[in-house]
């Protein structure tokens, strides 16, 4: 839910900058920079709250505090990528496959209703999760991946 907030306010902050600069607002521009927004603080938050994410693993992975700290730095790479013009479809498309491998994780919190991040709810949870995941994929393709037709 921390993600969505983020995400939200960031590109309404950027949709009322953007508009006293300029007549013309640059929505794909403010979804990005929301992007990395989002991704920056989800990144940070695998290394301030890595014990609660941990938990978020099946115990059967090796290494999980290792994986938590690959997958944060994998996020603030994103959040890199989708401020550099050059990388913005290419970010767009791996952000997109790791959204996609990162879900079976909420999956299992939610079913084993782990205390983190909404997910001690239990499966109750995944109707909130399962539409934002589908959410933020779509927000990542019409920002970033699908070609600009203007």
């Amino acid at each position: 839910m921390a993600v969505l907030i983020v995400l939200l306010a960031t590109f309404v902050l950027a949709v009322l900058i953007r508009r006293f600069r300029s007549p013309s607002v640059n929505y794909r521009l403010c979804g990005q920079i929301a992007l990395s927004s989002m991704f920056l603080f989800a990144g940070i938050s695998h290394f301030l709250l890595a014990d609660g994410m941990v938990n978020m693993l099946p115990l059967v992975f090796p290494f999980r505090y290792e994986i938590i700290y690959i997958t944060g730095l994998m996020e603030i790479a994103f959040s890199v990528g989708f401020l550099l013009p050059k990388f913005i479809r290419l970010t767009g498309i791996l952000a997109i496959a790791f959204l996609i491998a990162v879900f079976p994780s909420n999956v299992y919190s939610a079913l084993n209703s782990v205390d983190f991040g909404g997910n001690v709810a239990g499966p109750i949870y995944l109707l909130f999760r399962v539409p934002m995941q589908f959410f933020l994929i779509a927000w990542v393709w019409v920002t970033s991946v699908k070609e600009n037709k203007s």
